[in-house]
């Protein structure tokens, strides 16, 4: 009778603790389980450019943004880099856009038939604490692919293209 009783209250404290954790995983939504936990570290764009002078094409040897505001420019074929920090601001705005695209990340690639001409593409990659290195822009010649979903991606590509084009030093390397 004991052993029963005994047995009677494991079954009904593992089903209240089997119930909690389903009730917990169904809190988390969205398309990316964790995505809260993750936290995006860098961001970095590249880009090539037709019958342009290299050291004239912004995004050549790419321009890197870390979560903390610094950026890296480059490093160009000689070791040149340009570094130096985004303004606060800038820094919040890049933030959101890939805070959007991290919590996305669940939902595949996207892609349409907007390409470039030849010689032209542009390309971001996002690191975050827990998926790593993903393309979530990716133009080239055949269209333009998405991962995180077309408007976040979108959207981090634009506010990235931005500020490449700002801090970006042209002509690099100098």
């Amino acid at each position: 009778m004991r052993v029963c009783r005994f047995v009677m209250a494991v079954r009904t404290v593992l089903g209240v603790v089997l119930a909690t954790a389903a009730l917990g995983l169904g809190a988390c939504g969205g398309q990316n389980p964790g995505a809260a936990d993750a936290a995006w570290v860098q961001v970095a764009e590249r880009t090539s450019c037709e019958a342009l002078n290299p050291s004239y094409c912004a995004g050549l040897y790419g321009f890197t943004v870390t979560s903390d505001g610094r950026y890296v420019v480059g490093p160009a074929d000689d070791g040149a880099q340009a570094v130096g920090s985004i303004s606060g601001a800038e820094r919040a705005q890049l933030s959101a856009d890939a805070a959007l695209v991290v919590g996305s990340l669940g939902g595949g690639l996207q892609c349409d038939g907007a390409g470039s001409v030849p010689g032209v593409s542009d390309a971001v990659d996002l690191t975050d604490s827990r998926d790593g290195l993903s393309r979530v822009y990716d133009l080239g010649l055949k269209g333009t692919c998405y991962r995180g979903g077309r408007d976040h991606a979108t959207r981090l590509h634009d506010d990235l293209k931005a500020l490449l084009l700002k801090y970006y030093p042209r002509p690099f390397p100098p």
